[in-house]
């Protein structure tokens, strides 16, 4: 009989099989079996969604014939011929933007004059009308063509109110006018990343409903991958004031059937505002503009902030005005992009068709202050170690140091059940440092309530700062610290928390108030909340 061999034809007996494929596997070593990720904790962002997160400032362009008129809010009335912008160059503006960090620009193709800055087919008010390229012009095509050469997204902004129109006020009529400038738009130049739109409108003007979801199709129709903004969502919503800044707590979690376009109210900025303007805006809801800027943790749509705010005190260009100060933009970006929101920033162009020089000047010089803060994080030489990590101290896939590397995409996770969270970090040598930066891996879910940061200092723990939401990015200031050793704690989440970034920065240039930095509020109902940890080694820290 001849000897068996594995080119013998002959089947493997059935009651072999089982041990054949158990020798098999246990051949395979453990470690290099993959340890799943935690399940993502609903609701999450779509595809739209994170990339807009991911940008974490884009830059406002309110330009059109209220630059030539040194108004706000136009009549619709002004006649076309007083927009001539002899030295119009779109591809300035993107050029300062992209220069200055900036990574999507939106432009006011239509305010609530009515003016168009494309030749609308359906309307004689707009640049076709003016002198400018001598009726040839196009403000929106130049700029998509700009955008698209420097690899920055466009985004659109069509006001609903139109107080040029006479079909306004004519239910039908105007959303069907509205509906094909929206087409136009979408249709004729390229990929636009964000149509934004408001309820905004004067008191006593014509009173009409818009069909906000028959927009809202479309534009996800025409423009599947761009987001849309509105004081309600559906993909971003508006923070609730024209000050850039968001809550001290802020859930990228919604529901949007709390809220209603038109129905927030940025109490801040009415007082800066003409009569009129500020009447309008003052009719809006506190209520709703308390809940847009904090959002909801019990939401269940993702819908994050955008914190709108001018360089300048108005929206358009005035010779009168100046910018803000690189500090001040500074402090803005703390309070938007930092406390996980985006940052627009409306840099007005002049009526020479230019972003100002002066404005430029403050956008570099915001743009140094970011670099020379956040460029170095003084935490990545330290040695980290982690109260557990998924799949044991061995899994790498799950390691603390992770939070050193600049991805959401990876991220230290905990074991499941634990009872603490906490990251420890020794930095090898006493370091100095005033800013914590804190970042979740957001495509798994928003889950983070509470957390704090404790040194060790005089062979005490003691804390020194605490903060609630962290979402995609938490930047938290406070008085300058010294200390080797430290330690991360998060105190409350909705899941087990997930922490993809980690830095301490020194921020030298900051006037720091510090009351208003070292506590905030947790709109959250204690049943929600997966676990609470103890903290009963900490002290408040005497800074």
């Amino acid at each position: 009989m001849p000897n068996p061999s594995f080119n013998s034809r002959k089947p493997i007996s059935v009651n072999a099989l089982p041990i054949f494929v158990s020798l098999f596997f246990s051949a395979i070593p453990h470690s290099a079996l993959k340890i799943p990720p935690p399940l993502p904790i609903l609701p999450l962002p779509s595809a739209s969604q994170l990339q807009w997160q991911l940008s974490s400032m884009a830059l406002f362009l309110h330009f059109g014939p209220n630059t030539f008129t040194d108004s706000e809010w136009g009549t619709g009335h002004a006649s076309p011929s007083v927009f001539n912008p002899t030295l119009l160059n779109a591809s300035q503006w993107v050029h300062v933007a992209k220069e200055a960090g900036f990574s999507r620009v939106i432009l006011t193709a239509k305010h609530h004059d009515g003016f168009c800055l494309w030749p609308s087919e359906y309307t004689d008010y707009s640049v076709k009308a003016s002198p400018w390229r001598n009726g040839k012009g196009d403000v929106v095509a130049e700029l998509a063509a700009g955008a698209k050469e420097a690899g920055i997204a466009l985004g659109l902004y069509l006001s609903p109110w139109d107080r040029h129109e006479s079909c306004y006020g004519k239910t039908l009529e105007y959303n069907e006018f509205y509906i094909g400038q929206m087409t136009e738009l979408l249709t004729r130049y390229g990929d636009i990343k964000e149509v934004w739109l408001d309820g905004a409108k004067g008191e006593g003007e014509k009173d009409m409903e818009y069909y906000f979801d028959a927009w809202f199709s479309l534009i996800h129709q025409l423009q599947p991958d761009a987001v849309i903004f509105s004081d309600a969502g559906p993909d971003t919503r508006w923070i609730g004031d024209e000050a850039g800044v968001a809550g001290s707590t802020c859930w990228s979690l919604f529901n949007r059937s709390n809220a209603v376009i038109g129905g927030t109210n940025p109490q801040p900025f009415c007082s800066k505002l003409p009569d009129d303007y500020a009447v309008a805006y003052s009719k809006f809801s506190m209520k709703s503009m308390k809940y847009s800027q904090g959002g909801d943790p019990h939401g269940h749509d993702w819908i994050p902030a955008e914190c709108d705010v001018s360089i300048r005190p108005g929206w358009f260009w005035h010779a009168s005005q100046v910018p803000k100060s690189a500090l001040e933009l500074l402090d803005i970006y703390y309070k938007s992009a930092g406390r996980n929101c985006l940052l627009l920033l409306n840099v007005p162009p002049n009526s020479s068709g230019l972003i100002s020089d002066e404005d430029i000047q403050a956008l570099q010089e915001f743009k140094e202050l970011r670099m020379s803060i956040f460029s170095n994080n003084l935490a990545k030489k330290g040695l980290l170690t982690a109260s557990s990590i998924r799949g044991g101290n061995d899994n790498y896939q799950f390691s603390p140091y992770n939070v050193f590397e600049e991805s959401i995409y990876t991220y230290w996770a905990p074991e499941e059940d634990q009872r603490d969270w906490v990251l420890y970090l020794d930095l090898q040598e006493s370091v100095s440092f005033n800013v914590l930066q804190v970042q979740e891996p957001i495509h798994m879910g928003q889950r983070i309530i509470k957390f704090h940061l404790e040194i060790l200092s005089g062979g005490r723990w003691k804390n020194v700062i605490s903060g609630t939401t962290v979402g995609y990015k938490r930047l938290l200031r406070f008085p300058t610290v010294q200390s080797q050793y430290l330690k991360l704690v998060i105190d409350m989440s909705r899941a087990d928390p997930l922490i993809s970034y980690m830095g301490l920065h020194m921020d030298r240039f900051s006037i720091l108030s510090h009351a208003s930095n070292t506590t905030s509020q947790i709109y959250v109902n204690g049943s929600q909340v997966l676990r609470q940890v103890p903290n009963k080694h900490s002290q408040t820290a005497t800074v």
